[in-house]
């Protein structure tokens, strides 16, 4: 069965830095081929690689070498990971979000990642519907709460 996936920015880091629940994603993402992300996410995966580079948790090759590796996920020529853009200039998109972050007590990021997901794939349902990948247990039980399925890929089994 082919499973659309979305990953949250916890879950592309686990993909390029190992971490509890690394291995359980990358041996799931190595036999599925339908995921996503959004281009807010993208760009705070790319934050979260240039935090631990900066703090020494990573050297400047393997920052380098990870950051590559991203780019080689997203690039058109390979089978990997799909940038959705998201409504980040539409006030209506941005009262949505807004209404997320106070309902739930998410960042701003997290909310919009809720919010696409929900535009983006809002005709699937069921076992059609998309799994939201995330090592975020706060996104986690906020996403499960507006009715979308989710994988954490720290405390859950794989899908």
């Amino acid at each position: 069965m082919i499973r659309t996936n979305c990953l949250d920015a916890s879950a592309i880091v686990k993909l390029l830095i190992a971490e509890a629940g690394s291995d359980k994603l990358r041996k799931y993402f190595t036999k599925q081929t339908c995921f996503y992300t959004t281009s807010l996410c993208f760009a705070e995966a790319l934050g979260v690689l240039k935090a631990k580079h900066l703090r020494c948790e990573i050297t400047q090759e393997e920052y380098l070498d990870t950051c590559y590796q991203l780019l080689s996920y997203v690039h058109p020529d390979n089978i990997g990971i799909d940038i959705i853009e998201i409504e980040i200039k539409k006030r209506v998109a941005f009262d949505d979000v807004e209404n997320l972050v106070k309902k739930y007590s998410i960042d701003v990021s997290d909310a919009f990642q809720i919010y696409t997901l929900k535009e983006v794939f809002s005709n699937f349902a069921g076992d059609s519907a998309p799994i939201l990948i995330t090592a975020d247990r706060g996104l986690a039980t906020a996403a499960e709460n507006e009715g979308l399925r989710v994988w954490n890929c720290i405390e859950d089994p794989s899908p």
